[in-house]
């Protein structure tokens, strides 16, 4: 970890969350400390999603609480920015309007709003599609859109649900080099979700597995494979298999529960 006696910046305290009769997760406890790179991983269904959306205040907890800098999480908020799988780029703005988007919001305009604009195309690798449109981009080029423009609104913690997830393995690695890059650049807290081993052993400082249904933390584990890393020494693989160890004993004790009667 980067920061290991840094201030917690994410407090989770036994959080709940139900749709109707639904339990879609169970009794959260996790903090995550300011500038740490923290990925939640676990198979679909597990509630990493669920999760990530009631840090970032797009669901309400059904019992417990959730904090970020102290103060208890109610809804969305500047601070948390939010990278999504879909891009959700607005598809009538060129890629530099689509970063300008929030701080123009906030009033920003002029030579401020085209500075800001010009940083983040540049930060990532976009200078010279400023005036393309989303249509005009490859997948791997509207998500690093998409990331400028949560990066533009210049949040304290970025959130990222499985933001690589529809890429091919080549354009997905190259992201995910780029991301660390930004996140040492930016000195941002990341909490990011995945169900790749291999993209969480490659990215975080700790990994937090998830079991299914409901959704809870099965264990944190902190990432001993130092930086810059390498996808193929014997640390990253030892690290991987100690993951998938724990996938493996979740998946038979949910072969387990399924076929209880």
């Amino acid at each position: 970890m980067r920061l290991s006696a840094a201030a917690v910046s994410i407090r989770i305290a036994d959080t709940e969350v139900r749709y109707g009769d639904h339990l879609a997760l169970a009794r959260v406890d996790l903090e995550v400390h300011a500038g740490e790179f923290v990925c939640l991983l676990g198979p679909s269904g597990c509630g990493k999603t669920t999760l990530l959306n009631a840090v970032a205040g797009f669901v309400e907890p059904s019992a417990g609480s959730i904090e970020v800098n102290g103060i208890e999480v109610h809804g969305p908020a500047p601070e948390r920015g939010v990278v999504f799988q879909e891009y959700a780029l607005f598809p009538w703005l060129t890629v530099e309007r689509n970063i300008q988007y929030g701080p123009k919001l906030r009033g920003v305009r002029g030579a401020e709003l085209k500075a800001i604009s010009d940083k983040y195309c540049a930060l990532v690798g976009l200078r010279g599609s400023a005036h393309r449109f989303p249509n005009q981009l490859s997948g791997g080029m509207r998500q690093r859109v998409a990331i400028a423009r949560a990066l533009a609104n210049r949040p304290e913690i970025l959130l990222m649900d499985e933001p690589f997830g529809a890429l091919d393995a080549m354009t997905r690695q190259t992201l995910q080099e780029e991301l660390l890059k930004i996140w040492d650049l930016e000195r941002l807290t990341f909490v990011f979700v995945t169900h790749s081993i291999a993209e969480a052993v490659f990215l975080a400082d700790r990994i937090v597995v998830m079991t299914a249904h409901p959704g809870t933390v099965k264990r944190v584990i902190a990432n001993t494979a130092g930086r810059p890393r390498s996808r193929t020494s014997e640390e990253h693989f030892e690290m991987y298999r100690q993951i998938d160890s724990l996938f493996q004993e979740e998946a038979r004790r949910a072969l387990v529960a399924a076929a209880q009667p």
